[in-house]
């Protein structure tokens, strides 16, 4: 058996593993490997036999890259498929949709939505039993769940900078509240994903977006937690073949410059 052919085979092993067992269709898209033969054979070593088989992430964290980057993207097709996949990788029905809900912040409520759709289709298609936990609580005092999502932030990136400016201008202090409240608060603090899973999204979702400026505090972060370099650029290597070659290397660039210059 040739190397290539070896690593097809590992990657037969992957789509098993999402198929619980057995590879159950032709893939997202049947029909597509009509006109592409050598594409379906390309992915299969180099995205499911080599990619996927890495040791530096397990495959939980591997299907919730893949998640968040189909989310934020608007991949729906594929976002349908992997939706099915993560519960036969390992994910619970709570971390899935908790993840669903950690994302909408970076792909829009539009995106968060039409995830959640679909996942009420695959989780009702497929027998899955969901009661969706109520954690917001709607007595807070809102001053509180800012404290809360201030402690949250400087725990995962530390300090803020003294020197850090003031906001100019009302709305900006007025973004800054909200998201203080409820993007940290309200949503980072939430119990079905814990901290490294939170960063683990978050780096992804900004990264296939191409969001220099916010994901080189979350490499950050996400360093300040205990992920080790090898770990950042992983997370990138992983969503080559979801989001883009482009914006994995432009990612990998950016953490690159962020592990020398802090």
């Amino acid at each position: 058996m040739s190397e290539l052919d070896a690593r097809y085979a590992r990657g037969q092993e992957t789509r098993r593993m999402f198929g619980g067992g057995t590879i159950t269709s032709a893939g997202s898209v049947p029909g597509a490997w009509d006109v592409a033969p050598d594409l379906e054979r390309m992915l299969g070593e180099a995205l499911f036999g080599t990619i996927w088989r890495r040791d530096a992430l397990s495959p939980v964290q591997r299907e919730m890259i893949t998640l968040s980057t189909l989310i934020v993207l608007a991949r729906e097709t594929q976002l349908r498929r992997h939706l099915g996949n993560a519960l036969h990788v390992g994910l619970t029905p709570e971390q899935i949709v908790e993840l669903i809900i950690h994302d909408t912040w970076y792909g829009g409520a539009p995106a968060g939505l039409n995830a959640l759709a679909l996942c009420k289709a695959v989780f009702e298609k497929r027998g899955v039993a969901f009661t969706p936990p109520r954690v917001h609580d709607t007595t807070e005092d809102p001053d509180r769940l800012f404290e809360r999502g201030n402690r949250l932030r400087m725990q995962y990136m530390g300090a803020p900078s003294a020197a850090r400016p003031a906001p100019p201008t009302e709305a900006e202090r007025a973004f800054n509240r909200i998201t203080g409240e409820y993007y940290w608060g309200a949503t980072w603090t939430r119990p079905g994903l814990d901290l490294p899973s939170r960063c683990l999204c978050t780096m992804t979702c900004l990264a296939a977006l191409g969001r220099e400026g916010p994901l080189r505090s979350h490499i950050r972060g996400a360093l300040h937690i205990g992920f080790t370099q090898e770990q950042v650029i992983e997370v990138f290597l992983h969503m080559t073949l979801y989001g883009g070659i482009a914006f994995a290397r432009g990612a990998i660039d950016i953490a690159n410059d962020v592990l020398v210059h802090g």
